[in-house]
């Protein structure tokens, strides 16, 4: 009778708990902190990956996927939705960062919020709160639950520059400002939030082809550019989550349209410095598994959400065609390439805020990835049916000779 082998998600499992169980046992432990947690999940990755990957030659597959699952371990390690990864607002100059609007300061001082890190932080605790408390005794929606200010406070990002001179040069009255509530939401909705088995992760990125999946993948992805832009800075490993999913350009084009000047050059410096101090990932060869997955990722995405149009052609017999076409308006409902939506107003999804406590979820359950998509309609492919005209010849009158021609009005 032949034994099951466990997945790499199990085996990292039993791995994390023996570690954690090593640490009650030792009398000198003192409190479990956040650091302590990161440090014992990279641990038990590195045994598994070495059990699972090292020492044998690898598929392309398999290839790939060892790239991606240490991307998303790192993720589970790191937890990029939390606060920690907000900057001060009085970070060093030339750093990105997020600073109130100038027309919402006031509104956050009446209700004791000056920075935009206490305005995300507090955005998110009412966010939980309208969670907890939704309906009334009698089932009708609560009035009492309300989000506060925070849909009206809001701040601004302002990107990285070379210098504090060139930072202070960025004209602020350009940029588009978010809600903190936007930001609270989003990160309240990582896709990766509730993410228990990271290699099982890893293997529904390389592989996945469900139209849905794909474009929840593409919202999320254009959510964090338009809303919560700090995640792509370069010490946030979800800086490598979205570039899975869109490109550099796109990245760029979606900042742009907030106001937001960013250089295809400056993603990339920051895509590789995440890369070396994450990942370990100095030289393109080491990066190359990766680059290959979002390669084929971003094509997938792209014929997802932005189908080509279908060409009519005629399933009978050809038949020989003189003269010009009539020329007929296109379909409509194809939207067109290279379309973005602007952003649009979300209502506030349930969630959990992240958990910083000691235990890893058991991966026997796997978080639901639900989602609702309306795909875009073709209009119906048609073709004019052929009229023949009949022609008639008066016998008598005009034009019944050529003696007598018919006068052209």
């Amino acid at each position: 009778m032949s034994t099951q082998v466990p997945s790499f998600d199990d085996m990292f499992h039993q791995k994390f708990m023996d570690i954690i169980q090593i640490w009650k046992d030792d009398p000198r432990s003192a409190q479990l902190t956040s650091r302590d947690r990161k440090d014992f999940i990279d641990s038990a990755y590195r045994d598994t990956d070495r059990e699972v990957f090292g020492g044998r030659q690898l598929s392309d597959q398999e290839i790939k996927l060892r790239a991606l699952t240490k991307v998303f371990y790192k993720v589970l390690s790191e937890e990029p939705w939390s606060e920690d990864w907000i900057r001060p607002h009085d970070v060093e100059r030339k750093l990105s960062r997020f600073e109130m609007h100038k027309e919402s300061v006031k509104l956050a001082a009446e209700h004791g919020i000056f920075t935009p890190k206490e305005a995300i932080i507090a955005a998110r605790k009412a966010l939980q709160l309208q969670k907890n408390v939704s309906q009334d005794k009698e089932g009708n929606p609560d009035k009492s639950n309300l989000r506060g200010p925070f849909d009206d406070i809001e701040i601004i990002y302002i990107p990285g520059t070379v210098s504090s001179t060139a930072t202070n040069k960025i004209d602020r009255d350009n940029i588009y400002p978010v809600s903190v509530a936007s930001v609270a939401h989003i990160l309240h909705n990582h896709i990766c939030r509730d993410m228990t088995r990271p290699f099982a992760m890893a293997q529904k990125f390389v592989t996945v082809t469900d139209t849905d999946e794909l474009t929840k993948m593409r919202q999320f992805a254009c959510d964090v550019c338009d809303f919560a832009p700090h995640l792509l800075d370069n010490d946030n490993i979800s800086l490598l989550v979205v570039l899975l999913i869109l490109t550099r350009s796109e990245i760029c084009r979606r900042f742009e349209n907030n106001g937001i000047r960013i250089e295809g050059s400056t993603v990339s410096h920051r895509r590789a410095e995440c890369m070396k101090q994450k990942l370990g990932w100095k030289n393109p060869e080491e990066r190359k598994p990766f680059d290959n997955v979002a390669i084929e990722l971003q094509t997938r995405v792209k014929n997802a959400c932005f189908p080509a149009p279908r060409l009519q052609t005629s399933r009978g017999p050809n038949k020989l065609r003189t003269g010009r076409k009539s020329s007929t308006p296109g379909t409509t409902g194809t939207p067109p390439l290279g379309y973005f939506p602007p952003p649009q107003p979300r209502a506030p999804m349930s969630s959990t805020l992240a958990n910083y406590g000691i235990n890893v979820p058991d991966p026997s359950t796997v978080s639901p990835y639900a989602t609702s998509h309306q795909q875009w309609m073709n209009g119906a492919d048609s073709v004019p049916s052929k009229v023949t005209p009949v022609r008639t010849t008066p016998k008598t009158g005009p034009g019944s000779s050529a003696a007598e021609p018919m006068d052209v009005d």
